[in-house]
Parts: C-alpha cells; sequence; structure tokens
C-alpha cells in the first residue's frame, strides 16, 4: 500500500468537509442537540404526584372511621386527594382529570387506576399506599381514637370513643382499562407502531426525494408546464401509496403474529396509521428540500426523530416531563398520533370520539404545513 495515494483520498474528504460547511454543521451541532435533549429529559427529576378521589359512597366502614379517614387522606402530601362519589370519580378518571379512585370495601382498601399507561400508573399504587399510612399516623397522633399501621398497608383504628374496631389489611389494585393479562407490549404497542411506521418513512420519503434532486430528474420536471404544488402533491401521493402498504404490514403483524391485545376497531387504528404516515411523508420531502446530499439527509434524522422518541410519550409520559419541555411535546405529530392510538387500541375509543378527532385533525394539520414548507422549499432550491 502506498502511504501518499492514501493521505491523497484522505485529505480529498477532509476538503470536501471543509467546503460542505452544512454537513459540517450537523456533524457537530447534531449530537450537541441530543445530548442537551437527553440531559433535559433524563438528568431533571419531575415528580408527579397522583391525584386521587375517594368514594366515601362505597366505603363500608362505620361513618365515622370513614369520614375522619377520608378527611385524613385529602390532607397528605402522598396524592392530592378529594373526597367524591365513585360516579364522579369514575368519570373524572375516564376523563384523565384523576389518577386513581380508592373505597373501603370489608378490610380492604381498593384502587381503581386509569391503566392505560403503566410507565405513568405503576407507581399509583405504591402513592396511596404511602398516603394511607400518612393518614392513619395522623390520626393516631391527633388523640382520640386510635390508628396505627400495620404494615404492607394495612391500618388498625381503635375507637376509645366509639368503642369499636377496625382493620384494612391490604390494597386491591383494579384498572379501568387494560387487564392483568396484558403485557408490557400490549401497553407499549400503540406507540411503537406509530413510531416505527413515522421512521421509516420519513427516512424512505426523505432519501429517495433527494435523490430525485441530485440526479436532475427534479429540474427536468420543472422545466415542464408542471407546477410545484403539482409536483409535491405527485410525489405525496406516490409514496403515500408505499406508507399506506407499510402501515398496513405493521398493524397485521403486531395484530396477528405478535398477538398484540386490542379493544377498539382496526380499521380506526388504520386510519389514525394512515394520516400519520402521509404527515411523514410530507415531513420527509421538507427535509429532503432542505438537504444538499444524502450524508446531510441522514444527519437530519436524528434531529427530527430523537425529539419524538423522548417527547411524544414513547419513553416517558408526557404528564411526567419537566414543564418547560411539555411546550415542544405539544407540536410534535407522534405525541397525538400516541395519544390517538392509546385511546383507540387500549381504551376502545371509536373514531368518533372527540380526543380522537382532535388528534387526527392535528396531524392532517402537521401534514398540510410540512407540505406547504416543501412547495416553498422546493422554489427556493430549484427556481
Amino acid at each position: 500500500m502506498n502511504p501518499r495515494r492514501i493521505v491523497a483520498v484522505a485529505r480529498r474528504i477532509a476538503l470536501g468537509f471543509r467546503r460542505d460547511h452544512r454537513s459540517l454543521a450537523l456533524l457537530l451541532v447534531a449530537p450537541l442537540v441530543v445530548l442537551t435533549l437527553v440531559g433535559l429529559v433524563w438528568g431533571t427529576t419531575a415528580e408527579t404526584i397522583p391525584n386521587v378521589v375517594f368514594a366515601t359512597d362505597r366505603s363500608n366502614l362505620p361513618a365515622p372511621i370513614a369520614t375522619r379517614l377520608s378527611d385524613a387522606m385529602t390532607r397528605v402530601t402522598a396524592v392530592h386527594g378529594h373526597v367524591a362519589t365513585f360516579d364522579e370519580g369514575m368519570a373524572a378518571l375516564r376523563d384523565g382529570s384523576a389518577d386513581a379512585v380508592v373505597w373501603f370495601q370489608g378490610s380492604a382498601l381498593h384502587v381503581t387506576i386509569e391503566g392505560s399507561d403503566p410507565l405513568r400508573s405503576g407507581s399509583i399504587g405504591g402513592a396511596v399506599q404511602k398516603a394511607l399510612v400518612e393518614a392513619v399516623s395522623a390520626l393516631g397522633a391527633g388523640g382520640g381514637d386510635s390508628c396505627s399501621a400495620t404494615g404492607a398497608g394495612g391500618f388498625q383504628c381503635v375507637g376509645v370513643a366509639l368503642g369499636m374496631s377496625v382493620t384494612a389489611p391490604n390494597i386491591q389494585i383494579e384498572r379501568l382499562y387494560g387487564s392483568d393479562d396484558y403485557t408490557l407490549l400490549d401497553y407499549l404497542a400503540p406507540v411503537l407502531i406509530a413510531f416505527f411506521a413515522f421512521f421509516f418513512i420519513f427516512l424512505l420519503s426523505a432519501v429517495s426525494f433527494l435523490r430525485e434532486r441530485t440526479s436532475g430528474t427534479l429540474e427536468r420536471l420543472m422545466a415542464t408546464p408542471l407546477r410545484r404544488g403539482e409536483l409535491v402533491v405527485g410525489y405525496l401521493a406516490g409514496f403515500s401509496i408505499f406508507a399506506l402498504l407499510q402501515a398496513v404490514v405493521i398493524i397485521a403483524f403486531t395484530v396477528f403474529v405478535l398477538k398484540v391485545h386490542y379493544t377498539g376497531n382496526l380499521a380506526t387504528i388504520f386510519i389514525v396509521e394512515a394520516v400519520m404516515v402521509i404527515g411523514a411523508v410530507s415531513l420527509g420531502l421538507l427535509v429532503s428540500a432542505a438537504a444538499r446530499n444524502e450524508l446531510q439527509a441522514v444527519q437530519f434524522v436524528p434531529i427530527v426523530l430523537l425529539p419524538q422518541v423522548f417527547l411524544s410519550g414513547l419513553l416517558i409520559p408526557v404528564q411526567q416531563l419537566p414543564d418547560y419541555l411539555r411546550p415542544i411535546s405539544a407540536v410534535l405529530p407522534l405525541t397525538y398520533a400516541n395519544e390517538a392510538l392509546k385511546a383507540v387500541m387500549i381504551k376502545g375509543a371509536a373514531i368518533s370520539d372527540t380526543l380522537v378527532l382532535r388528534d387526527l385533525g392535528v396531524l392532517v394539520l402537521f401534514g398540510a404545513i410540512v407540505a406547504a414548507g416543501a412547495i416553498a422549499s422546493i422554489r427556493r432550491e430549484v427556481a
């Protein structure tokens, strides 16, 4: 091997990067942006205190003890608690304003959680147990009736003035959505379906459209009477055929091969997925219009996708993100795709559901905006 020839090749590559300022900037800036995002998400602690409703109308404890215990649990620090009826609590649980409904029955404390997100609901049982021990300890220190924790979330209250003893030795957790048969994959399937469909079709459309530009095909098409809007819509329609085919394959494999549990309608799942992947195609066209070569297009991938991985609810529930990151999450398309697919697959929501319609509307708006951006970018690059 000739060292001079090796040095000549290496020098050519270095000079190429020196002239390509955009690629060099992406090479240096992209890792810093991603690491900054990782530090913001995982380098801070955002403690989420559950909102708990105490359903006093379901309790079969003696009224004086039930009242005192419920009042005590509304003053603890482990949860944000308030007293309401069971029906009011379940309504709050369904609309997302409450994380759990709690009531005493027999010798158990029943806790019903929303259950659609294991990352969010996994800590609720422990928080309620901690709140119970805290409330019982406060009652025991208050004089009058004697109350003490018995371990494993249980308690014992002996009424000095009332002459009665009540013991609750355990906590039973139930789910509004999902069941004990659900695995972690069943809960994560909606966000994984959304992410993989979005990632692959975005990458495909960005690289493919860039090749059309670098090979001169796009310039030849622009020399014809074809308008720029017609050109972008035509490319969008062509790529969308394969995007929809990919969506069908991903959903079918997830449901029939991986045997993922779902409660909604398959057609509704496909509609949400279809709207999302068409928006991903539009985003790929916009990114390819901003990139001058395939290296730049690939370098745009982490900048576009990784914020959605960290901030859309895929790894961390949106409710547990730091407050300063939630506005960013609110403008990411995967946030709404994840929310809609969870509502359909886990909660059984129909396409007429208000939440699903809102998320579909946001995804359609996102696709239209980035498609308009792609048209404008082509005008700047080609005209």
